[in-house]
């Protein structure tokens, strides 16, 4: 298992807007080196796909001014592989290291099962019945404090995971905070499409065709 972590300066700016960035330039992408029973196409995409994902979970902090944010790749519905991408504020600098694989468990599982945005207070989030306070990984996980996830819809109907933040740094996520995750999840989702023609044909194909 391997993590690695990078810290971005930050030049040129107002003492306001430092003062906001402080907590959006510092994060962390963890992910699970694909193992030896992963098949080479798919290991190809995975590794191609690591820079989209990482990127995505960072940029999903500054869109929804959180200080939690987090991509999660699957391929179908397949979680042995899943991938997961954390971006954490300096608030959560004690989990900086935390790169337990993505497991399909609880509200996360459902997240990728529904397919739409899902966007909730801290306390609408903790009365959905798939809230599971991260089963074993309670006390190990960063907390959560409300969420708002978008999945990532390939153009045929492929669904490559979702991306999404919690703790934003005031107030609740909002209906412009859903709209700008959906556009950079469009965004992401279009890039992973490419990747995925050239890494995945077969899985594309019969994607496009279920029946072949």
């Amino acid at each position: 298992m391997s993590a690695r972590g990078t810290r971005r300066g930050i030049r040129g700016r107002s003492a306001r807007e430092m003062d906001d960035e402080r907590f959006l330039n510092s994060y962390h992408n963890a992910s699970t080196p694909p193992g030896p029973d992963v098949p080479a196409d798919l290991v190809g995409f995975m590794l191609a796909a690591d820079p989209v994902l990482g990127d995505a979970a960072e940029l999903s902090r500054v869109l929804a001014r959180a200080h939690q944010g987090a991509a999660t790749q699957l391929i179908g519905e397949d979680w042995a592989h899943a991938r997961k991408y954390f971006s954490l504020s300096e608030k959560y600098a004690a989990w900086a290291d935390y790169d337990t694989p993505a497991r399909g468990f609880g509200i996360h599982a459902y997240a990728h099962k529904v397919r739409r945005p899902i966007r909730l207070t801290d306390e609408a989030l903790r009365a959905r019945p798939e809230w599971r306070n991260f089963g074993g990984e309670e006390g190990r996980h960063p907390p959560m404090r409300g969420w708002l996830a978008v999945p990532l819809i390939g153009s045929d109907g492929d669904n490559y995971g979702f991306i999404q933040v919690s703790d934003r740094l005031e107030g609740d996520f909002t209906a412009q905070d859903e709209a700008n995750l959906l556009r950079l999840a469009a965004l992401t989702a279009t890039a992973l499409d490419a990747l995925a023609q050239l890494h995945l044909p077969k899985h594309r194909a019969k994607v496009a065709d279920p029946g072949q």
